[in-house]
């Protein structure tokens, strides 16, 4: 009995893992789950650019989406709006240099009016 427990909660944790996707995206930025979807956020100096793919990392037109990023930058909340850039890709510029390990929340909304938020943490 002890076995089939042990076994039933490595498969559980390990589906739970998987699930999550990877923490490293297909362009070098931190990944994390949002919804039914997967954003990777990727700095560069004063431009954020957010991709975003479906739960089998394949690209989601991000014509219709639009996005808000907050962060905290230097102590100070900093908003960034993101707008469709090219194909999964949204991007927008910050008033300041942003920090590669930024620490806050994207807000996405979809065409159909539903919201999702990726947290950076």
């Amino acid at each position: 009995m002890r076995k089939l427990l042990a076994l039933i909660t490595a498969l559980v944790l390990a589906t739970a893992s998987y699930a999550h996707g990877p923490d490293k995206g297909k362009n070098g930025g931190r990944q994390v789950d949002a919804g039914d979807y997967h954003v990777e956020m990727v700095v560069q100096q004063t431009k954020l650019a957010i991709y975003i793919s479906d739960k089998n990392d394949k690209a989601v037109d991000a014509k219709g989406f639009k996005a808000t990023g907050i962060f905290m930058v230097s102590g100070k909340a900093q908003r960034i709006e993101l707008r469709p850039e090219t194909a999964n890709k949204l991007s927008g510029n910050s008033n300041v240099p942003l920090p590669v390990s930024l620490k806050g929340a994207v807000q996405i909304t979809l065409p159909t009016g539903r919201t999702v938020q990726a947290k950076y943490e």
